[in-house]
């Protein structure tokens, strides 16, 4: 049977019948079994006719091609791409030539003597203007390095199962658009009413709907690669500037989709696989997100194009909506090899049926969706596409035999690239079996379907690790000596595999079918620790993207270079995969930590390494952002440090009060205490640290610059002071990184959820966004104060209030009304659960007496009194709530008894002004958590 399937796979010796019609061919069996060397085969004889092999002796008159992937169009109207199956140097010479006028650049369509409305778009020029002939550079840039590195290797010679190395004229790599592109071009020029004309010019201008097709895709290519265009450009404004492409090129390329839908070819197809690929941008509100086509219905009308195109039959089609007689010729298309040109025609088709079965293969794991181009749990296993992947995986078991002749593989680039090609094809496989699974267990079939479709899936998972394993070692081993490209597409092999073995322990823990896990937890282990390593790997590995253009079209001596470098991670070009891996891993090992099997070391390692992951994917998609805010809801750790134990313990003992009386079902974190001597260790594992110390401007300044020179370079760093802003927090002060320090300041009683953020003319503005979605997350109502201001938006604005309650101290000062009774007149006027005295003895009285002390500083305009009022209080030792003794007095129980003024006056002086009574920092969840 396999020897049949390679038979019928290769081609070679089918006669022109059986070849035409593209089916299997016995006419070579037959001669040999008969001794007659003119047998027909078993078709032809059924048909009465003789077999011929026209082709055979066409193609040995024809001159040697070259590989798909390597070959230009030869047209006027070019087809979208972005060069041919080559290196990051050997595509220099194309860079070099990119202008503002490159026809690949979508947001410049090509002119023609024929105007239509259909032609034009009222958006075009909108685009135009955000896109600069850089920005479109880069764009084509990101598009072949990125994705079309890894999947033109999915689609080569070694990763489609459908070519044979040996004869196929595709190359390794195969640029996906020139082969679509190409399909379209031997179509129209077959097709019945070109075919017959004898009049018709070589060369035509192009039709206008080929045109169209021809945009749409460039379109669409611009819109799928401007998510990774923020990594290229650094400076103020660049963000915004980045997200309105973004903006821009999304809705653009999605109000296109349904025209592309009604323009059946092989570039619409490859249209709408990319756009579907297209993560919805931040910006986009859940009415307009609904209000258009979705990416899932772009795949099921991109599945029912390559059906049709593939067809190719006359009979009459019809539906309540339309009906297409069989007389128009100008649909039909005669697919024989004297028209196509032998085996070039049938290579391409099947590099673009198998990139229609990759998508569709995805979809129907990814989603609750059936295959469109392949069978489900009943039919599969007969099906040619899986079959030939497992021929394929002997044949490769067989070809590493050789080459562990000396028991050592040779690695070379070439090599290493084969290898991951052939891995990529039984991925595939190995995500059709886990999806063929899921369709047994959420169907409801019996037992013993249930149990076969389980058996597929354990069964190709060691086939992969008896044929794929030791070579895949033996590229990471290499991995040093190899280009960036075969980087990037190991580490897209390694982490989308083991991707389908967690989503296969996942459905089984879904449907909780937890008889199957005992027989795969070892499996499940063995996936977690090689997806925690594709994405360290993918951290720790750079990629480098350069492009070089002349700065006019006209002078190319003032030619300039541009290049960045960013982790490989950075440009996956399946960041949706990264979101899901890490949504898995984080539950794994949240499991483990339950369970006592790994510390909490350990556990904030790993996820902090699982931010870091999401911290460097684009930062535009809105699913990475859920993703993100997803995390920071599971519940982060809370380090605080303070220079004496017993204040640490306090405060932990305060957290655990307010938490018992939320929801216990809550997501909270854990708070650990540490002293100064660990603040580094603390650091190493933070997003955010906010100072919380006493409102002195040097003593400020000095933990400032000792957190700027022990945390990370991407910790953002905080002052939750009252009354200083920032900008005078870090004037004089020589900063390593300036940019990411800010003000965030909360309110008393610790149940308010208001916090203001306030930044300085030099911090990071995505810091502020970040601070801002954070905060929102983590339960606070976060307000952004847009300039420098003393006393943030709400003290400026209770200014009043605030004299209001300095007169209040001269009334209690004066004995017109004690504390209590000044209290009581405010909550039952103003409806506040807690009046100024109140308020004051909570944040405690040395800390309000600095911040007026500050504003007294800043505005003349404020009276001594107040002030000499409370000094009298903090010369006497009464602090507040903290030291027992303020306008009220503390014991052991929650509850407060005002102060007479003769205890207050008989209490003797404890407090030296002179050493700050405490010294707190907070480390907040994971370093990583910004953009």
């Amino acid at each position: 049977m396999q020897a049949n399937v390679v038979a019928r796979r290769t081609q070679f010796s089918s006669c022109d019948e059986c070849r035409r019609s593209r089916v299997g061919c016995d006419a070579l069996s037959r001669s040999n079994e008969t001794g007659d060397s003119a047998a027909s085969c078993t078709r032809c004889l059924n048909r009465n006719q003789q077999c011929t092999f026209k082709w055979m002796k066409e193609k040995g008159a024809e001159p040697k091609r070259a590989p798909l992937g390597r070959r230009k169009l030869r047209r006027q109207s070019e087809i979208s791409s972005c060069g041919g199956p080559k290196d990051l140097n050997d595509r220099q010479d194309d860079r070099m030539a990119s202008s503002p006028r490159d026809p690949w650049d979508p947001t410049k369509p090509r002119q023609t003597t024929v105007s239509s409305p259909a032609a034009t778009d009222s958006t075009t020029g909108s685009i135009s203007d955000l896109l600069s002939p850089l920005e479109s550079t880069w764009l084509q840039v990101l598009y072949c390095d990125g994705f079309d590195a890894v999947f033109g290797s999915w689609m080569g010679r070694d990763g489609c199962p459908f070519l044979f190395a040996e004869h196929s004229l595709a190359g390794k790599h195969v640029n996906i658009a020139e082969v679509c592109g190409r399909l379209d071009r031997w179509v129209a020029e077959n097709s019945d009413d070109e075919r017959n004309n004898p009049l018709r010019a070589p060369v035509r201008e192009p039709r206008i709907k080929d045109r169209l097709i021809d945009q749409s895709m460039r379109s669409t290519i611009a819109a799928f690669s401007a998510r990774w265009l923020y990594v290229t450009v650094k400076g103020a404004g660049s963000e915004q500037h980045h997200q309105n492409i973004v903006l821009a090129l999304w809705r653009t390329a999605r109000r296109d989709m349904l025209r592309v839908i009604n323009r059946p070819s092989y570039r619409s197809m490859l249209s709408l696989f990319l756009f579907a690929l297209t993560p919805i941008p931040t910006g986009i509100s859940e009415e307009e997100e609904i209000d258009g086509i979705s990416g899932q219905a772009c795949v099921h009308a991109a599945l029912q194009q390559i059906q049709t195109l593939r067809a190719r039959q006359r009979n009459l089609q019809f539906s309540g909506s339309k009906v297409s007689p069989s007389t128009v010729k100008s649909k039909s298309i005669v697919a024989n090899p004297d028209a196509i040109g032998s085996s070039d025609f049938i290579a391409a088709e099947s590099i673009a049926y198998w990139a229609a079965l990759t998508f569709d293969t995805s979809a129907s794991l990814t989603l609750n969706c059936r295959p469109l181009l392949s069978s489900g749990l009943f039919g599969f296993e007969a099906e040619l596409p899986w079959r030939l992947i497992r021929t394929g995986a002997k044949m490769f078991y067989e070809m590493t035999k050789t080459w562990r002749a000396d028991g050592v593989i040779d690695m070379t680039d070439e090599r290493a690239n084969q290898i991951i090609a052939s891995g990529s094809a039984w991925k595939l496989l190995a995500w059709k079996l886990t999806s063929v699974f899921k369709e047994a267990l959420r169907d409801g079939h019996n037992e013993s379907e249930v149990s076969r479709a389980f058996g597929f899936v354990t069964g190709a998972i060691q086939q992969f690790d008896d044929v794929f394993r030791r070579p895949l070692e033996a590229c990471q081993r290499r991995m040093h000596f190899l280009g960036q490209q075969t980087k990037l597409r190991w580490y897209s092999l390694m982490l989308h595999y083991h991707l389908s073995i967690l989503m296969f322990i996942d459905i089984i823990e879904a449907t909780e079918r937890y008889d199957l896990l005992a027989s795969v937890t070892e499996t499940n282990a063995d996936a977690e620790n090689a997806v925690m390593n594709a994405l360290v790997f993918g951290l720790q590995n750079s990629f480098t993207m350069t492009v070089a253009s002349p700065s006019t079209q006209q002078d190319a001596e003032d030619a300039f270079e541009a290049s960045f470098t960013v982790p490989i991670i950075s440009i996956d070009p399946y960041p949706h995969h990264v979101v899901a891996s890490v949504q898995l891993i984080r539950k794994a090992i949240d499991r483990d930590l339950r369970q006592g099997k790994i510390t909490d070391e350990s556990h904030a390692s790993l996820r902090s390494t699982l931010e870091a992951a999401l911290s460097h994917l684009p930062q535009s998609s809105k699913s990475v952002q859920a993703a993100r805010n997803r995390s920071s809801e599971m519940g982060t750790t809370d380090a605080i440090l303070s220079r004496q134990d017993p204040q640490l313990q306090e405060s932990v003992e305060n957290v655990n009060q307010l938490r018992s009386q939320l929801d216990p079902n809550g997501n909270f974190g854990k708070v650990r205490a540490h002293s100064p001597d660990f603040m580094r260790a603390a650091l190493s594992e933070s997003w955010l640290v906010v100072e919380c110390i006493p409102e002195r401007l040097r003593l400020k300044q000095e933990v400032m610059a000792q957190l700027d020179d022990l945390a990370p370079e991407e910790t953002i760093i905080a002052s939750n002071s009252s009354s200083y802003p920032c900008s005078e927090l870090v004037s004089g002060l020589s900063l390593k990184n300036a940019k990411r320090v800010l003000s965030a300041h909360t309110y008393w009683p610790p149940e308010t959820t208001v916090i203001e953020i306030m930044g300085h003319e030099s911090t990071d503005p995505s810091l502020i966004r970040t601070m801002m979605e954070r905060c929102a997350a983590h339960g606070f109502s976060p307000f952004h104060v847009r300039s420098s201001s003393i006393g943030y938006i709400y003290n400026r604005q209770v200014i009043h209030v605030r004299n209001g309650r300095q007169r209040d101290m001269e009334s209690s000062n004066t004995g017109a009304g004690t504390p209590e009774e000044i209290d009581a007149i405010f909550r039952g006027v103003l409806k506040t659960e807690k009046g100024p005295f109140e308020l004051m003895d909570i944040v405690g009285l040395d800390v309000v007496f600095d911040i007026e002390q500050h504003y007294a500083a800043a505005r003349r305009d404020i009276p001594e009194q107040p002030r000499s009022y409370l000094a009298s209080y903090l010369e006497k030792g009464h602090l507040g709530a903290k030291s027992g003794r303020g306008f009220y007095r503390y014991d052991s129980s929650p509850s407060m008894q005002p102060a007479s003024h003769q205890e207050i006056a008989s209490t003797t002086a404890a407090w030296d002004r002179r050493k700050p009574e405490h010294t707190t920092y907070r480390c907040l969840g994971n370093r990583q958590r910004h953009s």
